[in-house]
């Protein structure tokens, strides 16, 4: 048999709850804003408190009443979504539990991590990404908001979130500012994309007016008036290439990975509460082992590349990869982009609703017994297609 006590003994409830996202700032009154999935409520108020030394925990605010307290068990199945008997199972593997004896803690390896820029070079980003976004929200940026709002369907807020920015002029900054050697770093003008891992800077590309294009009509002075090359991105040479996203301790069941970052914020606008989202940043960029350690997590994992040649080629190396992981998909948007489609009047949310309820039914067929809360979470879906 299981030792239950022994489980309480030697797993710690607040290194468990710390594990799933909660944070506490006193030791000594162990309050956090809740980490839990099902909890219905904003994540700023300090809603979630563990007491009686460690013991139990306790959601004050928006967790239902049959997952919102009790001891280490009560919140596994909260955190995991499971029934208790796979709380306990899993929970003695943690410990190395073998019926009643204790055996020492297997050791686990840790997750591969991505290649991160030099912290200098993510200081100085961080330093023109912060510099950039006061451009963009401020006086000078009024054309630049109008784009990102009428071309790119972005409200303030995405755009916040996302911390898009504006550079008003092309810039040349010292290399060693940015810990690196030899020419200059090119700051294109334009607008300023930023990607990050753990709130931390990885790279940064800069949507550049190139003549006869819709930035142009905005921005105005084309790369045919400044001499420069003539390509839509730049941006500091330096950078890390990683899965362009919003990062939340929780997820929703489906992700869908879109070509670049454009569709990516496009489908966070209007979809945030459906699916998760994200994009590798080109059809031909490939998956790496960070990437697949993200996506084990995900019921289903979508791709949506654009109407052409490079997009057929992205296709292409999906279906390759969708052999050994069944869970990885391609879907196509009727137009030439999500941007397009969105732009030419469709219906974005309901086309995406449509696309993750059939795939959680696709992934939920080889499930011989489904929790309900996944049922739950399909019907919603099924709702949202009107």
């Amino acid at each position: 048999m299981t030792d239950l006590n022994l489980i309480r003994e030697k797993i710690s409830l607040v290194t468990l709850a710390e594990e799933s996202g909660a944070k506490f700032s006193d030791p000594h009154r162990l309050r956090s804003v809740c980490p839990l999935p099902r909890h219905a409520g904003d994540r700023t108020s300090q809603a979630f408190s563990i007491y009686e030394d460690g013991r139990k925990w306790k959601c004050h605010s928006s967790c239902p009443p049959d997952a919102n307290s009790g001891d280490i068990f009560a919140f596994y199945m909260a955190w995991k979504e499971v029934d208790f008997k796979t709380a306990v199972t899993e929970l003695a593997e943690r410990c190395g539990q073998n019926g009643t004896h204790l055996s020492p803690l297997a050791p686990v390896s840790a997750p591969q991590l991505p290649s991160t820029p030099d912290p200098i070079w993510q200081a100085r980003a961080e330093q023109f990404i912060t510099w950039a976004q006061t451009n963009l929200h401020g006086e000078n940026g009024e054309q630049a908001r109008a784009y990102l709002e009428k071309e790119r369907g972005l409200s303030p807020a995405t755009q916040r979130s996302f911390r898009l920015g504006y550079n008003p002029q092309n810039l040349y900054d010292d290399p060693g500012k940015w810990g690196l050697e030899g020419k200059r770093i090119w700051l294109p003008r334009g607008i300023v994309i930023p990607g990050f891992w753990q709130d931390q800077p990885m790279y940064i590309k800069v949507r550049r007016p190139l003549q006869g294009d819709m930035l142009e009509h905005y921005l105005g002075n084309s790369t045919s008036q400044d001499g420069l090359p003539d390509i839509k991105f730049g941006g500091p040479r330096g950078g890390r290439s990683t899965l362009f996203r919003l990062e939340f301790r929780d997820h929703l069941p489906v992700l869908i990975l879109t070509e670049g970052e454009w569709d990516a914020m496009l489908l966070w606008e209007h979809c945030a509460d459906l699916c998760d989202v994200g994009t590798l940043g080109g059809a031909g960029s490939k998956f790496d082992i960070f990437d697949w350690s993200l996506l084990t997590r995900y019921v289903a994992v979508l791709t949506v590349y654009d109407d052409d040649r490079a997009g057929e080629e992205g296709r292409a190396y999906v279906a390759q990869l969708q052999a050994r992981i069944p869970r990885l998909g391609s879907i196509r948007i009727p137009a030439h982009d999500l941007t397009d489609f969105w732009k030419s009047g469709g219906d974005l949310r309901a086309w995406t609703a449509r696309t993750v309820a059939d795939a959680m039914d696709q992934a939920l067929q080889n499930v011989a017994q489904v929790p309900g809360r996944w049922k739950r979470v399909l019907a919603w879906y099924r709702r949202e297609t009107g």
